[in-house]
């Protein structure tokens, strides 16, 4: 009785394999997000994630990796989207502040605010999404229970 009664199952040692191989090469911080501003998946780079220009699909048509996690979490991208809009505002202001001090052109300063206020946002807002469906990659790759996608037997397929 001292024998295994599960040694049977275990592979012969000359089958085994290393650890599985990667799908996706692993990206870092800064590769993910310069990912997420070309509006590309930030695991695969694949591109397509966008159902139109403001509707993000739910997951990444190569990876799957779904983006986003719970509802409303792109409230981050909508203030990433703002802070772009109000930083192209304040060096258009200083631009024309700077230019044109002794005599303020207010009406064209309304119009030029207007046009910023609402252009930028509307032609800003898919890359803030995949930006912040990035920033949303890095803080997941952080938990411990992450585990990269890896290549499988096809074999292996019927089993699962």
């Amino acid at each position: 009785m001292s024998e295994d009664p599960y040694a049977s199952l275990d592979p012969p040692e000359g089958d085994r394999e290393g650890p599985p191989e990667p799908l996706f090469s692993d990206v870092g911080t800064a590769g993910a997000l310069w990912r997420g501003l070309r509006k590309r998946c930030p695991r695969c780079d694949a591109t397509g994630i966008f159902k139109s220009w403001f509707d993000l699909k739910e997951t990444c048509p190569r990876c799957h990796l779904r983006f986003e996690k719970e509802t409303g979490g792109f409230l981050g991208a909508m203030v990433i989207n703002y802070v772009v809009a109000f930083t192209v505002w304040v060096v258009m202001l200083s631009v024309v502040l700077a230019l044109m001090l002794p005599v303020v052109p207010v009406i064209q300063l309304i119009v030029a605010s207007i046009g910023i206020f609402v252009g930028v946002p509307l032609w800003f807002y898919p890359r803030s999404t995949s930006l912040w469906a990035a920033v949303e990659f890095l803080v997941l790759k952080t938990d411990p229970d992450y585990r990269a996608p890896v290549k499988r037997d096809p074999r292996a397929k019927d089993l699962e």
